[in-house]
Protein backbone atom coordinates (compact mmCIF):
# COMPACT_ATOMS: atom_id res chain seq x y z
CA UNK A 1 0.00 0.00 0.00
CA UNK A 2 1.34 3.41 -0.95
CA UNK A 3 1.11 6.27 1.52
CA UNK A 4 0.22 9.22 -0.65
CA UNK A 5 1.61 12.55 0.51
CA UNK A 6 1.18 14.68 -2.62
CA UNK A 7 -1.57 14.70 -5.28
CA UNK A 8 -1.01 12.39 -8.20
CA UNK A 9 0.57 14.08 -11.20
CA UNK A 10 -0.84 13.88 -14.70
CA UNK A 11 0.45 15.15 -18.02
CA UNK A 12 -1.72 16.59 -20.83
CA UNK A 13 -3.23 13.70 -22.74
CA UNK A 14 -3.08 11.22 -19.87
CA UNK A 15 -6.15 9.00 -19.65
CA UNK A 16 -8.08 8.34 -16.43
CA UNK A 17 -10.78 5.67 -16.14
CA UNK A 18 -13.55 5.91 -13.53
CA UNK A 19 -15.30 2.60 -12.86
CA UNK A 20 -18.84 2.31 -11.46
CA UNK A 21 -20.39 -0.85 -12.84
CA UNK A 22 -23.36 -1.51 -10.56
CA UNK A 23 -26.90 -0.09 -10.64
CA UNK A 24 -28.41 2.98 -12.28
CA UNK A 25 -28.74 5.04 -9.11
CA UNK A 26 -25.17 4.24 -8.07
CA UNK A 27 -23.85 5.43 -11.44
CA UNK A 28 -25.86 8.65 -11.23
CA UNK A 29 -24.45 9.35 -7.76
CA UNK A 30 -20.94 8.86 -9.18
CA UNK A 31 -21.39 11.66 -11.72
CA UNK A 32 -20.33 14.49 -9.37
CA UNK A 33 -16.98 12.74 -8.93
CA UNK A 34 -16.58 12.21 -12.67
CA UNK A 35 -17.38 15.83 -13.57
CA UNK A 36 -15.18 17.15 -10.76
CA UNK A 37 -12.25 15.11 -12.03
CA UNK A 38 -12.67 16.53 -15.54
CA UNK A 39 -12.93 20.10 -14.21
CA UNK A 40 -9.69 19.68 -12.27
CA UNK A 41 -7.86 17.92 -15.11
CA UNK A 42 -9.30 19.39 -18.34
CA UNK A 43 -6.13 18.47 -20.24
CA UNK A 44 -6.65 14.77 -19.46
CA UNK A 45 -9.14 12.34 -20.95
CA UNK A 46 -11.67 11.13 -18.37
CA UNK A 47 -13.51 7.96 -19.40
CA UNK A 48 -16.20 6.06 -17.50
CA UNK A 49 -16.71 2.31 -17.27
CA UNK A 50 -20.35 1.42 -16.54
CA UNK A 51 -22.77 -1.47 -16.89
CA UNK A 52 -24.33 -1.89 -20.31
CA UNK A 53 -27.79 -1.23 -18.83
CA UNK A 54 -26.98 2.02 -17.00
CA UNK A 55 -24.40 3.47 -19.41
CA UNK A 56 -26.84 5.34 -21.71
CA UNK A 57 -27.30 8.02 -19.04
CA UNK A 58 -23.68 9.06 -19.63
CA UNK A 59 -24.30 9.99 -23.26
CA UNK A 60 -24.36 13.68 -24.13
CA UNK A 61 -22.21 14.65 -21.13
CA UNK A 62 -19.32 16.77 -22.43
CA UNK A 63 -17.35 16.14 -19.22
CA UNK A 64 -17.00 12.48 -20.23
CA UNK A 65 -14.60 11.74 -23.07
CA UNK A 66 -15.48 8.12 -23.69
CA UNK A 67 -17.88 5.50 -22.33
CA UNK A 68 -16.78 1.91 -21.82
CA UNK A 69 -19.58 -0.62 -21.30
CA UNK A 70 -19.42 -3.99 -19.61
CA UNK A 71 -21.77 -6.89 -18.94
CA UNK A 72 -20.71 -8.19 -15.54
CA UNK A 73 -22.42 -11.55 -16.00
CA UNK A 74 -20.56 -12.14 -19.27
CA UNK A 75 -17.22 -11.64 -17.55
CA UNK A 76 -18.05 -14.65 -15.40
CA UNK A 77 -19.66 -16.76 -18.12
CA UNK A 78 -17.48 -16.17 -21.17
CA UNK A 79 -13.70 -16.41 -21.37
CA UNK A 80 -13.84 -14.90 -24.86
CA UNK A 81 -15.77 -11.89 -23.55
CA UNK A 82 -13.30 -11.47 -20.69
CA UNK A 83 -10.34 -11.66 -23.07
CA UNK A 84 -11.89 -9.05 -25.37
CA UNK A 85 -12.62 -6.75 -22.43
CA UNK A 86 -9.05 -7.06 -21.15
CA UNK A 87 -7.80 -6.20 -24.64
CA UNK A 88 -9.91 -3.03 -24.65
CA UNK A 89 -8.53 -2.03 -21.26
CA UNK A 90 -4.98 -2.60 -22.43
CA UNK A 91 -5.49 -0.66 -25.66
CA UNK A 92 -6.95 2.18 -23.62
CA UNK A 93 -3.46 2.97 -22.35
CA UNK A 94 -4.84 4.35 -19.08
CA UNK A 95 -2.50 5.96 -16.61
CA UNK A 96 -5.00 5.60 -13.75
CA UNK A 97 -8.22 3.87 -12.85
CA UNK A 98 -10.51 4.77 -9.94
CA UNK A 99 -12.69 1.86 -8.82
CA UNK A 100 -15.59 3.59 -7.10
CA UNK A 101 -17.33 0.20 -7.05
CA UNK A 102 -14.63 -2.46 -6.63
CA UNK A 103 -16.20 -5.42 -8.43
CA UNK A 104 -13.64 -8.17 -7.93
CA UNK A 105 -13.36 -9.57 -11.47
CA UNK A 106 -13.14 -6.18 -13.11
CA UNK A 107 -10.51 -5.01 -10.61
CA UNK A 108 -8.49 -8.13 -11.40
CA UNK A 109 -8.57 -7.12 -15.06
CA UNK A 110 -7.37 -3.60 -14.18
CA UNK A 111 -4.37 -5.34 -12.58
CA UNK A 112 -3.88 -7.64 -15.58
CA UNK A 113 -4.00 -4.64 -17.94
CA UNK A 114 -1.06 -3.18 -15.96
CA UNK A 115 -2.73 0.19 -15.41
CA UNK A 116 0.02 2.00 -13.47
CA UNK A 117 -2.22 3.77 -10.92
CA UNK A 118 -5.05 1.62 -9.53
CA UNK A 119 -7.11 3.34 -6.85
CA UNK A 120 -9.62 1.48 -4.70
CA UNK A 121 -10.78 0.89 -1.15
CA UNK A 122 -8.77 -0.91 1.51
CA UNK A 123 -10.08 -3.72 3.68
CA UNK A 124 -11.45 -6.06 1.00
CA UNK A 125 -10.12 -9.48 0.08
CA UNK A 126 -9.15 -8.21 -3.37
CA UNK A 127 -7.76 -4.84 -2.21
CA UNK A 128 -4.26 -6.14 -3.03
CA UNK A 129 -5.15 -5.50 -6.68
CA UNK A 130 -4.91 -1.74 -6.00
CA UNK A 131 -1.69 0.16 -5.38
CA UNK A 132 -3.42 3.24 -3.93
CA UNK A 133 -5.93 2.59 -1.15
CA UNK A 134 -8.70 4.73 0.27
CA UNK A 135 -9.23 4.05 3.96
CA UNK A 136 -12.95 4.47 4.46
CA UNK A 137 -15.92 2.25 5.17
CA UNK A 138 -19.38 2.89 3.81
CA UNK A 139 -21.02 0.40 6.18
CA UNK A 140 -21.51 3.03 8.89
CA UNK A 141 -23.76 5.06 6.53
CA UNK A 142 -22.51 8.32 8.01
CA UNK A 143 -22.90 10.39 4.84
CA UNK A 144 -24.36 10.35 1.36
CA UNK A 145 -23.17 7.93 -1.31
CA UNK A 146 -22.09 10.78 -3.60
CA UNK A 147 -19.93 12.11 -0.73
CA UNK A 148 -18.30 8.71 -0.30
CA UNK A 149 -17.47 8.85 -4.03
CA UNK A 150 -15.98 12.33 -3.61
CA UNK A 151 -13.67 10.94 -0.91
CA UNK A 152 -11.55 9.57 -3.76
CA UNK A 153 -10.63 13.16 -4.66
CA UNK A 154 -8.01 13.08 -1.90
CA UNK A 155 -5.66 11.47 -4.44
CA UNK A 156 -6.06 14.41 -6.83
CA UNK A 157 -5.28 18.12 -6.79
CA UNK A 158 -7.65 20.66 -5.28
CA UNK A 159 -10.10 22.57 -7.45
CA UNK A 160 -13.80 23.08 -8.17
CA UNK A 161 -16.17 20.39 -6.89
CA UNK A 162 -19.45 19.34 -8.48
CA UNK A 163 -22.13 18.36 -5.95
CA UNK A 164 -25.11 17.52 -8.16
CA UNK A 165 -25.42 14.83 -10.86
CA UNK A 166 -26.47 15.88 -14.35
CA UNK A 167 -27.98 13.86 -17.18
CA UNK A 168 -28.62 15.57 -20.51
CA UNK A 169 -31.58 14.45 -22.66
CA UNK A 170 -31.23 15.25 -26.36
CA UNK A 171 -33.78 17.29 -28.29
CA UNK A 172 -34.96 14.20 -30.19
CA UNK A 173 -35.54 12.37 -26.90
CA UNK A 174 -37.46 15.32 -25.48
CA UNK A 175 -39.74 15.36 -28.52
CA UNK A 176 -40.29 11.62 -28.25
CA UNK A 177 -41.06 11.94 -24.54
CA UNK A 178 -43.63 14.65 -25.22
CA UNK A 179 -45.27 12.44 -27.82
CA UNK A 180 -45.47 9.45 -25.47
CA UNK A 181 -47.02 11.51 -22.69
CA UNK A 182 -49.45 13.18 -25.09
CA UNK A 183 -50.56 9.79 -26.45
CA UNK A 184 -51.19 8.68 -22.87
CA UNK A 185 -53.84 11.40 -22.70
CA UNK A 186 -51.93 14.13 -20.89
CA UNK A 187 -52.63 17.67 -22.05
CA UNK A 188 -50.83 19.81 -19.45
CA UNK A 189 -48.39 19.65 -16.53
CA UNK A 190 -48.07 16.15 -15.16
CA UNK A 191 -46.66 14.03 -12.36
CA UNK A 192 -44.79 10.75 -12.87
CA UNK A 193 -45.43 7.90 -10.47
CA UNK A 194 -42.83 5.09 -10.62
CA UNK A 195 -44.18 2.30 -8.37
CA UNK A 196 -41.82 -0.65 -8.71
CA UNK A 197 -38.22 -0.86 -7.54
CA UNK A 198 -35.23 -3.16 -7.71
CA UNK A 199 -35.70 -4.55 -4.23
CA UNK A 200 -32.70 -2.88 -2.58
CA UNK A 201 -34.97 -1.42 0.13
CA UNK A 202 -38.43 -2.12 1.55
CA UNK A 203 -40.84 -0.45 -0.91
CA UNK A 204 -44.06 1.43 -0.46
CA UNK A 205 -46.72 -1.05 -1.65
CA UNK A 206 -47.61 -0.97 -5.34
CA UNK A 207 -51.33 -0.81 -4.49
CA UNK A 208 -50.75 2.46 -2.64
CA UNK A 209 -48.87 3.98 -5.56
CA UNK A 210 -51.81 3.19 -7.82
CA UNK A 211 -54.26 4.56 -5.26
CA UNK A 212 -52.10 7.70 -5.10
CA UNK A 213 -52.35 8.06 -8.87
CA UNK A 214 -56.13 7.84 -8.64
CA UNK A 215 -56.28 10.33 -5.77
CA UNK A 216 -54.17 12.87 -7.65
CA UNK A 217 -56.24 12.49 -10.81
CA UNK A 218 -59.41 12.99 -8.74
CA UNK A 219 -57.91 16.27 -7.52
CA UNK A 220 -57.30 17.50 -11.06
CA UNK A 221 -53.65 16.50 -11.44
CA UNK A 222 -52.62 14.54 -14.54
CA UNK A 223 -50.46 11.50 -13.74
CA UNK A 224 -48.49 9.01 -15.83
CA UNK A 225 -47.21 5.74 -14.39
CA UNK A 226 -43.80 4.58 -15.60
CA UNK A 227 -41.95 1.28 -15.56
CA UNK A 228 -40.60 -1.48 -17.75
CA UNK A 229 -42.72 -3.65 -20.05
CA UNK A 230 -42.71 -6.46 -17.48
CA UNK A 231 -43.63 -4.02 -14.71
CA UNK A 232 -46.48 -2.80 -16.90
CA UNK A 233 -48.00 -6.30 -16.91
CA UNK A 234 -47.82 -6.41 -13.12
CA UNK A 235 -49.40 -2.96 -12.82
CA UNK A 236 -52.24 -3.79 -15.20
CA UNK A 237 -53.12 -6.83 -13.11
CA UNK A 238 -53.03 -4.70 -9.97
CA UNK A 239 -55.21 -2.00 -11.52
CA UNK A 240 -57.78 -4.57 -12.58
CA UNK A 241 -57.85 -6.09 -9.09
CA UNK A 242 -58.28 -2.65 -7.50
CA UNK A 243 -60.85 -1.46 -10.02
CA UNK A 244 -58.68 1.54 -10.92
CA UNK A 245 -57.48 3.14 -14.14
CA UNK A 246 -54.16 4.86 -14.83
CA UNK A 247 -52.18 6.32 -17.74
CA UNK A 248 -49.43 3.72 -18.13
CA UNK A 249 -46.37 4.39 -20.26
CA UNK A 250 -44.62 1.20 -19.12
CA UNK A 251 -42.38 -0.34 -21.78
CA UNK A 252 -42.64 2.71 -24.04
CA UNK A 253 -39.35 4.33 -23.01
CA UNK A 254 -35.73 3.35 -23.09
CA UNK A 255 -33.54 4.78 -20.35
CA UNK A 256 -32.77 8.05 -22.11
CA UNK A 257 -36.37 8.62 -23.17
CA UNK A 258 -37.42 7.96 -19.58
CA UNK A 259 -34.97 10.67 -18.51
CA UNK A 260 -36.65 13.02 -20.99
CA UNK A 261 -40.14 12.13 -19.66
CA UNK A 262 -38.95 12.80 -16.12
CA UNK A 263 -37.33 16.09 -17.14
CA UNK A 264 -40.66 17.43 -18.43
CA UNK A 265 -42.63 16.36 -15.33
CA UNK A 266 -43.54 18.71 -12.50
CA UNK A 267 -42.89 16.08 -9.80
CA UNK A 268 -41.71 12.46 -9.72
CA UNK A 269 -42.78 10.06 -6.96
CA UNK A 270 -40.90 6.83 -6.33
CA UNK A 271 -39.30 4.49 -3.85
CA UNK A 272 -35.53 4.59 -3.38
CA UNK A 273 -34.72 3.69 -6.99
CA UNK A 274 -32.54 4.67 -9.91
CA UNK A 275 -35.39 6.56 -11.64
CA UNK A 276 -35.75 8.77 -8.54
CA UNK A 277 -32.09 9.83 -8.84
CA UNK A 278 -32.51 10.10 -12.60
CA UNK A 279 -35.33 12.61 -12.08
CA UNK A 280 -33.09 14.71 -9.82
CA UNK A 281 -30.30 14.60 -12.41
CA UNK A 282 -32.59 16.17 -15.05
CA UNK A 283 -33.72 18.93 -12.68
CA UNK A 284 -37.14 17.64 -11.58
CA UNK A 285 -38.56 17.85 -8.06
CA UNK A 286 -39.07 14.48 -6.39
CA UNK A 287 -40.85 12.86 -3.48
CA UNK A 288 -38.95 9.75 -2.35
CA UNK A 289 -40.34 7.07 -0.05
CA UNK A 290 -37.74 5.52 2.25
CA UNK A 291 -37.78 2.94 5.06
CA UNK A 292 -36.34 3.69 8.50
CA UNK A 293 -33.35 1.30 8.40
CA UNK A 294 -29.93 2.98 8.51
CA UNK A 295 -28.50 0.89 5.64
CA UNK A 296 -31.04 2.29 3.19
CA UNK A 297 -31.63 5.64 4.88
CA UNK A 298 -32.01 8.97 3.04
CA UNK A 299 -28.79 10.11 4.70
CA UNK A 300 -26.95 7.57 2.54
CA UNK A 301 -29.25 7.17 -0.47
CA UNK A 302 -31.71 10.07 -0.43
CA UNK A 303 -32.45 12.28 -3.44
CA UNK A 304 -30.12 15.27 -3.73
CA UNK A 305 -31.26 18.86 -4.10
CA UNK A 306 -32.92 21.36 -1.80
CA UNK A 307 -36.37 20.84 -3.31
CA UNK A 308 -36.35 17.05 -2.94
CA UNK A 309 -38.63 15.62 -0.28
CA UNK A 310 -38.45 12.37 1.63
CA UNK A 311 -41.26 10.51 3.38
CA UNK A 312 -40.55 7.82 5.96
CA UNK A 313 -42.75 5.83 8.34
CA UNK A 314 -43.83 7.66 11.49
CA UNK A 315 -42.99 5.54 14.52
CA UNK A 316 -46.33 6.16 16.23
CA UNK A 317 -48.16 4.93 13.13
CA UNK A 318 -46.04 1.83 12.55
CA UNK A 319 -42.52 1.15 11.34
CA UNK A 320 -43.33 -0.45 7.99
CA UNK A 321 -43.58 1.28 4.65
CA UNK A 322 -47.20 0.14 4.39
CA UNK A 323 -48.00 2.40 7.36
CA UNK A 324 -47.41 5.50 5.17
CA UNK A 325 -50.83 6.70 4.08
CA UNK A 326 -51.81 7.64 0.55
CA UNK A 327 -53.22 10.92 1.89
CA UNK A 328 -49.88 11.89 3.44
CA UNK A 329 -47.98 11.29 0.22
CA UNK A 330 -50.64 13.08 -1.85
CA UNK A 331 -50.33 16.20 0.34
CA UNK A 332 -46.57 16.39 -0.21
CA UNK A 333 -46.84 15.74 -3.94
CA UNK A 334 -49.61 18.30 -4.48
CA UNK A 335 -47.74 20.90 -2.44
CA UNK A 336 -44.69 20.54 -4.70
CA UNK A 337 -46.84 20.39 -7.82
CA UNK A 338 -48.82 23.57 -7.18
CA UNK A 339 -45.70 25.46 -6.07
CA UNK A 340 -44.06 24.50 -9.36
CA UNK A 341 -47.03 25.93 -11.24
CA UNK A 342 -47.04 29.09 -9.12
CA UNK A 343 -43.35 29.81 -9.66
CA UNK A 344 -43.34 28.86 -13.33
CA UNK A 345 -41.14 25.78 -13.08
CA UNK A 346 -43.45 23.98 -15.48
CA UNK A 347 -45.72 25.44 -18.13
CA UNK A 348 -49.46 25.30 -17.51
Amino acid sequence: MMNLQEPLEFEPGDRILVSRTDRLGDLILALPFVETLKLRYPQCEVDVLASLYASPILEGNDQIDRIMRVQNDQLLLSKAYEKDFLSKLTRGNYKAVVALYPERRICYLFHMAAIPIRIGTAGRFHSFLFNYHLLHSRKANKKHEYEYNLDFLRFFKDGPTVTMPHVYPREKELRNAARIVRQAGVSGPYIVVHPLSGGSAEPWPVDKFLQLSGELEKNGVEVVVSGSEEEGRILRDKLEALGLRARLICGETDLRTLAAVLSQAAVVVSNSTGPLHLAVSVGTQVVGLYPSEDAVSPRRWGPLGEESRVIQPIEQEGSTMASISVERVAREVEDLYFKSLKYGKVQQ
